[in-house]
């Protein structure tokens, strides 16, 4: 049961890329130019508005399709911001030096998708006692 559990959280995580990468292609944002930040401004150019209600969206059919912990499953939508900062401040040792309010700046990002994760699991709770 763990792993099956587990498998869904990682999968959250791809479902979370791809969305930023259906942003990118939605609004034609151009290519950032190699460098210490190439990977994560591409993620945060990405994300404004329009992935922000892709987020919500997301996270309200988590919440109401999926039997998982909203908080948990809302911060596993956009993991994929601080992997890709912990893997540039790896490889590119002067990058990423603050990186503790880049976490927090993630947490901002992670608002959409936990308010729809804990809409949907409210939904899904109040579907389940009307019947």
């Amino acid at each position: 049961m763990f792993f099956g559990k587990l498998i869904q959280y990682l999968f959250l995580v791809f479902i979370g890329f791809l969305l930023i990468l259906l942003v990118s292609i939605i609004l034609e944002t151009p290519t950032t130019p190699q460098g210490e930040y190439h990977y994560s401004s591409f993620l945060k150019n990405n994300y404004g508005i329009t992935a922000g209600i892709l987020f919500l969206i997301a996270g309200l059919a988590v919440g109401y399709l999926m039997e998982l912990k909203p908080w948990l499953a809302g911060i596993c939508l956009i993991l994929i911001f601080p992997i890709t900062a912990l893997y540039e401040a790896t490889v590119y040792s002067g990058s990423h030096n603050l990186i503790p309010f880049e976490f927090l700046v993630f947490i901002l990002y992670a608002l959409p998708s936990l308010v729809g994760a804990y809409l949907g699991k409210w939904l899904s709770d109040r579907s389940e006692k009307s019947n």
